[in-house]
């Protein structure tokens, strides 16, 4: 009977403990935390406010943002497409194989910003989430580039067919690397990321770092699109055909920062939501460029008078974009091999292809169906 008795009392007084625990929000990073609280009360309140440029800092004033690699791997591409054009219209330059191929693995020691040299970083091995067929695809442009003769008939140095390799490689590698680490590396694995852990010597957690890096794959620009117009993302997306048909540049910077802003204030469930819409507006931002060089193509050629280098320039460019839709997500609009049949149908016969306005409007019809933009098909 005593220990009964003993028992009942233990287990009122663990009652009457537990009961007076005193309730509130047990989580850091909501903002009503209450640092006094030993039992969840299940409403931490996770209001945050949307900044109007992409800074975010700790309570210490630190910046919690940041991007370096990706903005190094801009400025690589930047001095390679640099050097491509050097061979246009000067038949007397000849491109090095080895140089264009050592900027892509970053073996290059010749870079004008001396801080690329041996940094770490490189465009290779990021490009199609490490596929060795695309990256030797690339390596392959880099090399007949460098073969080619230059002519003096041409603005562009292009393939006999009329492929334009700086415009293949530069596009190409926008879609395989920058548009497919943004959306099928950072932001698809975001779910799974650290959230409550500041890394060591870091001023910011996992979650924060990997949305930060898809986001300098977009622009380097904090205060975009006032800056980061210049290339890349940052400068197509901001185009009229894109931003005022489908607001590529006001959906995907807006989606960034208020996904930051999320994360910071613990919000995953907004975070990953901004995530999709950002994966969504990816897809279509690649589809419209391509669609906006089919149209010139098009536009070119019903002309009669255009130069047929110039056709082929943007041929090149729309091939380039058609290109990299099959990297956008790990759901992509189009399969690897609807996007290959199209590269093998247009690459070896540019010139020949061109001037069908019938072939291109069916790649039109393709490419916008699968991006769910028929009803703009003609407005890019």
């Amino acid at each position: 009977m005593k220990l009964l008795n003993k028992f009942l009392f233990a287990s009122v007084l663990a009652l009457a403990v537990t009961s007076c625990a005193k309730k509130g929000c047990m989580d850091p990073t909501a903002a009503n935390y209450d640092s006094a609280a030993e039992k969840d009360d299940g409403n931490c309140d996770y209001t945050y406010d949307v900044p109007s440029e992409y800074v975010f800092t700790d309570g210490d004033g630190n910046s919690t943002v940041s991007y370096s690699g990706q903005t190094a791997r801009m400025d690589m591409l930047s001095e390679m497409v640099s050097y491509l054009k050097t061979a246009n219209n000067d038949p007397a330059v000849t491109l090095s194989a080895s140089d264009l191929l050592a900027m892509y693995d970053n073996s290059y020691t010749g870079w004008s910003d001396a801080s690329l040299v041996g940094n770490g970083k490189q465009l290779k091995s990021k490009t199609a989430l490490g596929d060795a067929g695309i990256q030797s695809m690339f390596e392959g442009w880099m090399n007949a580039a460098a073969a080619a003769t230059p002519s003096s008939n041409t603005s562009y140095l292009q393939d006999p067919s009329g492929l334009e390799w700086t415009q293949v490689i530069e596009k190409g590698l926008m879609g395989a690397c920058f548009a497919s680490q943004m959306t099928s590396n950072y932001l698809a694995g975001i779910s799974s990321d650290d959230n409550t852990t500041i890394e060591d010597g870091k001023y910011y957690t996992e979650m924060e770092h990997h949305w930060d890096e898809a986001y300098g794959y977009f622009t380097d620009a904090t205060d975009y699109p006032t800056n980061g117009t210049d290339r890349f993302w940052g400068k197509y997306a901001n185009k009229s055909y894109l931003e005022d048909n489908i607001g590529s540049a006001t959906d995907i910077a807006t989606a960034f920062r208020t996904g930051r802003a999320a994360i910071a204030a613990g919000n995953t469930a907004d975070a990953l939501a901004q995530a999709e819409i950002i994966k969504t507006e990816t897809k279509q931002m690649v589809a419209g460029m391509a669609l906006h060089y089919l149209n010139d193509v098009k536009a070119q050629v019903a002309s009669g008078t255009a130069d047929q280098s110039s056709i082929n320039h943007s041929m090149s460019e729309a091939l380039a974009f058609i290109f990299g839709i099959q990297f956008v997500t790990d759901s992509p609009d189009m399969s690897s091999a609807d996007v290959m049949a199209l590269v093998s149908q247009i690459e070896p016969a540019i010139a020949g292809f061109t001037q069908s306005t019938m072939s291109i409007n069916a790649v039109i019809d393709q490419v916008a169906a699968a991006a769910g933009l028929t009803d703009k098909k003609d407005d890019f």
